[in-house]
């Protein structure tokens, strides 16, 4: 069935122009359509017949209601080009313009998704993540999701992973205001900060990542999300299984390297052969100086090869839905 692009606009000149335009081209995959009402469209929404709706900020909160749970992606039709983001469209573009943006959301690149565990724990081992997530970001900005039951990094009187969750659980909830709050902003990593009670780490489903790790949820592009993992218990398991890679320390003790051995033999044993193909190693022998830093650069350098096997289709995990991440199948 040919999907809709619905556009609901104050300015119907300008909608029955731009629908003109779009239905003109050869390469546009869907018909767009005016509305003159939001009730108008509901009945296509609810038979899965609309790809995408135009509307004026003035509608949004409207429109989002009508949109909950479903996979219709909304964009506001913005009066400047400085308020142009991923969901919003600076309404005097080109039509080409627009129209390069309409199909350029479907076919989006996914983004890689490293993950980061350490079985021999170690409270150096948030640190260490901290550092090898700013440097694969001088490349391209990362977004680091922290999942340490008591992780440090992020925490404060600011809202972190637990918000987050509530927020994306919410039906009619736009991500694209408070997500931006929730966000702690650097140079080369953005942060979404540990949950406030470690007990909520016992909640999070693939459903939850799934919605988190998406391109279009947020106003930036990322070159990969990062998650670190702080538990190996049933949702720490599920999420590593979901990452196109996951970089793992070796700690150069004796005990360290024992808790590594255990660790590969029973997942191993367990049969998790896909978590177990994308473990990539690297040791690390002191927690400052040059052993450290050279720690960094061999996780950093195992952390590109997984973003370069996505960039190839070389990955690990099943490809999911268009505009998600790799291997979050739900």
């Amino acid at each position: 069935m040919e999907k809709l692009v619905a556009i609901i606009d104050n300015l119907p000149e300008y909608g029955e122009r731009l629908a003109k335009f779009l239905n003109a081209g050869r390469n546009f995959p869907y018909r767009a359509v005016v509305f003159s009402a939001v009730k108008e469209v509901e009945s296509y929404i609810k038979n899965d017949g609309v790809y995408a709706v135009l509307v004026p900020k003035t509608e949004e909160s409207e429109v989002i209601k009508v949109l909950a749970g479903t996979d219709v992606k909304l964009f506001c039709l913005c009066e400047t080009k400085e308020e142009q983001g991923s969901s919003s469209l600076y309404r005097y573009s080109s039509a080409k313009e627009l129209e390069r943006r309409l199909v350029v959301v479907k076919t989006e690149k996914k983004i890689p998704v490293i993950g980061y565990f350490s079985p021999a724990g170690g409270s150096e081992a948030e640190f260490l993540s901290v550092r090898i997530a700013g440097e694969l970001g001088r490349k391209g900005k990362i977004l680091y999701v922290s999942m340490f039951p008591f992780g440090t990094n992020g925490r404060g009187s600011e809202d972190g992973l637990s918000e987050v969750l509530y927020y994306l659980r919410q039906k009619g909830k736009s991500g694209r205001d408070w997500m931006q709050e929730v966000l702690r902003c650097g140079e080369y990593v953005d942060t979404i900060g540990p949950v406030r009670w470690y007990t909520d780490l016992r909640y999070v489903t693939k459903e939850d990542m799934r919605k988190l790790l998406q391109g279009e949820l947020w106003d930036r592009e990322y070159r990969a999300f990062f998650v670190a993992v702080g538990m190996f218990d049933c949702v720490g398991q599920d999420i590593l299984n979901c990452c196109d890679g996951v970089l793992m320390p070796v700690w150069e003790t004796a005990q360290g390297q024992a808790v590594q051995e255990e660790f590969r033999r029973q997942i191993k044993g367990s049969g998790e052969t896909k978590l177990y193909s994308g473990i990539r190693e690297f040791y690390v022998k002191e927690t400052e100086g040059a052993a450290f830093e050279e720690a960094v650069k061999a996780a950093v350098k195992k952390g590109e090869e997984i973003i370069e096997g996505c960039d190839r289709g070389d990955t690990q995990a099943n490809v999911g839905t268009p505009g998600f991440v790799h291997g979050i199948d739900g």
